[in-house]
């Protein structure tokens, strides 16, 4: 049986600075998890950033979200969850 493929939706809390958004994406290329949709939203010195993301490995997911836990931009990653339904065109 193959690996099973999910989307997922990734919550961060995040600094509001430059380059905020470049290393995020940076740890999802990593791991080649690629991104479908990105929102962000500042609030001050904050901003909450949703990334979600074509369909990946579960190993791969975990794998980003342990690195994004670690960048000193990214204050949490607040929910991770899986996505139903197939990829948008």
């Amino acid at each position: 049986m193959g690996e099973v493929l999910t989307r997922y939706h990734v919550s961060m809390d995040v600094a509001d600075r430059a380059g905020v958004l470049a290393a995020v994406a940076g740890v999802f290329a990593k791991h080649d998890v690629s991104i479908q949709t990105v929102r962000q939203e500042g609030r001050g010195d904050d901003a909450t950033l949703v990334v979600v993301t074509h369909s990946a490995p579960d190993a791969a997911l975990a794998s980003t979200v342990e690195d994004l836990r670690r960048l000193d931009v990214v204050r949490a990653v607040t929910s991770v969850m899986r996505v139903e339904g197939e990829d948008l065109p």
